[in-house]
């Protein structure tokens, strides 16, 4: 059997279409999970226990039921219900659901790791609970969870295939139609293979830009608590009242003569 890989190349434009369409749901379901997924996290290490019970429970099923099952429950399930979706709706809902269980887990951890120096100083900048988290608890957070972000949305798109099952017109269902018409697996499939690893690479790429980013923000966060902090505990070694040189007489009667007096 002869390998001929020039015979899909007319499939290409078809395949780039399809590869768009998976990028787009991929995209759109991390940015809408990951928002969720910060909220079940302050949900989840919140004071109320009957919300951080509630957050528990859909994080770990969730994360302990297969995305196959949970896209047949959105797709198949749901008609039987009176909701009726169709495939792109129930690829992003499927999508974005999952995400945000696993995204609120990477959230909480890198929240967790935020130095309470930090925390102090941005109480003691007197910001309110908004500008404390923003700045002081979610930037200084996000650096070390971006690598962690960074293969979770590379799964994702990854896992953006099963979508295949309920038919939506991604990449690989777009790759499993090509195939029937030409009966070429190999030369099909490595195209696709190809497609779906140099998206990845890109991905991986641009987030150490992302990274950088974030690190230098940091950096200046970090610089402002070390200056509240030489602020809030004066240098012991900076004297209040410092006398140089003190002669001191009573009557004719020199007392002090040159004394230097430093008071801390």
């Amino acid at each position: 059997m002869t390998f001929y890989f020039g015979d899909i190349l007319p499939y290409l434009p078809e395949m780039l279409t399809a590869l768009w369409l998976s990028l787009w749901v991929t995209l759109a379901s991390f940015v809408v999970g990951s928002a969720l997924g910060i909220l079940l996290s302050l949900a989840k290490t919140g004071p109320s226990r009957i919300i951080s019970g509630v957050a528990s429970a859909y994080i770990e099923g969730v994360r302990n039921t297969p995305l196959l099952i949970q896209l047949y429950l959105i797709y198949f399930g749901l008609p039987q219900v009176g909701v009726q979706l169709n495939p792109l709706w129930s690829a992003l809902i499927g999508l974005t659901l999952n995400n945000a269980a696993y995204t609120a887990e990477i959230f909480r951890a890198g929240f967790a790791s935020v130095p309470t120096g930090l925390r102090e100083a941005g109480t003691a900048l007197a910001l309110n609970k908004y500008q404390l988290f923003r700045h002081v608890v979610f930037k200084p957070g996000l650096r070390g969870i971006i690598p962690s972000l960074t293969n979770q949305l590379i799964i994702l798109f990854l896992y953006s295939s099963v979508a295949s099952v309920i038919s939506m017109e991604e990449l690989t269902a777009v790759l499993l139609n090509i195939n029937n018409t030409t009966l070429r697996t190999l030369e099909v499939f490595t195209y696709g293979a190809v497609l779906y690893w140099m998206t990845s690479a890109l991905i991986a790429y641009g987030a150490r830009y992302v990274r950088g980013d974030v690190s230098r923000v940091v950096e200046e966060l970090q610089e402002e608590q070390r200056e509240v902090q030489r602020m809030a505990q004066p240098d012991a070694e900076i004297p209040v009242i410092q006398v140089r040189n003190l002669d001191f007489s009573y009557g004719k009667v020199q007392v002090l003569f040159g004394i230097d007096l430093d008071v801390r």
